[in-house]
């Protein structure tokens, strides 16, 4: 059984967003024991608990709020929050998404280790895997299981000749999170870049958010091995942080998106 934690400081952290094109602002505040995680959205008033009550599946990403008023891209600021075993603080941004930075969970986990952590009297009880779950669709799926010692598995086959199939794994008990899966960033074909720039949805977007896969070659060297297994797997760590407390299991995913993320998320939720 784990203590509550918050923030010890406040501390900001300002980046484009990359479909706005905005200059964004973000804020992580200290909250009182027992209040949990929520983010607040400056601009038009509105906050949301960072949970599976609020929060969805949008295309590319994690979402909190509605479907007419939200903030997407929550994904990697929520696997730093669970690494760094916070459980009550407010975070408030001032538009509609949050800032990529440069597109991994690094940014935010140095934001956070510089906020320090004040531990509070209350305990956390995990959510406890009793059974085996599973959400699929095709030959996709992310599976919980019960086991002694918490441990995210992610492997990806992935068709591009220079990526292939890659798996990466991070158990919380042992490994560190800051140095083997924060720093692995999100990555995307130069195809899906240039259909999302006609779309209108990268009016902020660059090289400097992402990887971009080009035919023969990277737009940037990955700074990990397996480095794109390891960013899906830091995107699965942040979609299952939405239960609001830590996971005890074993969770395995193949290809899996925030679709299925956050289906198995549904499933586990009964057992809170």
């Amino acid at each position: 059984m784990a203590s509550r934690r918050t923030l010890a400081h406040s501390r900001e952290l300002a980046g484009i967003g990359v479909r706005s094109g905005q200059t964004l602002r973000v804020t992580f505040h200290p909250a009182a024991e027992g209040t949990g995680l929520r983010l607040a959205r400056l601009d038009t008033g509105q906050a949301w608990p960072l949970d599976l009550s609020a929060a969805f599946a949008a295309p590319g990403c994690s979402a909190v709020g509605t479907p007419d008023s939200n903030v997407i891209y929550i994904e990697h600021l929520l696997a730093a929050l669970c690494a760094e075993r916070i459980t009550d603080a407010l975070v408030e941004v001032d538009g509609p998404e949050i800032p990529l930075l440069d597109g991994s969970a690094r940014p935010w986990t140095e934001l956070l280790v510089a906020a320090g952590v004040r531990e509070m009297g209350g305990e956390i009880l995990p959510v406890v895997v009793t059974q085996p779950h599973v959400a699929c669709e095709g030959e996709s799926f992310v599976s919980a299981t019960p086991a002694q010692e918490t441990e995210y598995v992610y492997v990806l086959d992935h068709p591009h000749p220079l990526v292939g199939r890659q798996w990466a794994r991070y158990r919380p008990e042992t490994d560190d999170f800051a140095a083997e899966i924060a720093p692995a960033r999100t990555f995307t074909t130069e195809a899906e870049a240039r259909y999302a720039q006609e779309q209108g949805l990268l009016r902020g977007g660059s090289e400097e958010n992402a990887i971009v896969l080009y035919a023969d070659h990277f737009s940037a060297d990955p700074v990990l091995p397996y480095a794109f297994a390891r960013h899906k797997l830091l995107d699965l760590i942040g979609d299952l942080y939405l239960l609001g407390r830590p996971l005890q299991g074993r969770v395995v995913a193949y290809q899996s998106g925030h679709q299925l993320n956050h289906r198995l998320g549904q499933a586990l939720a009964p057992i809170l």
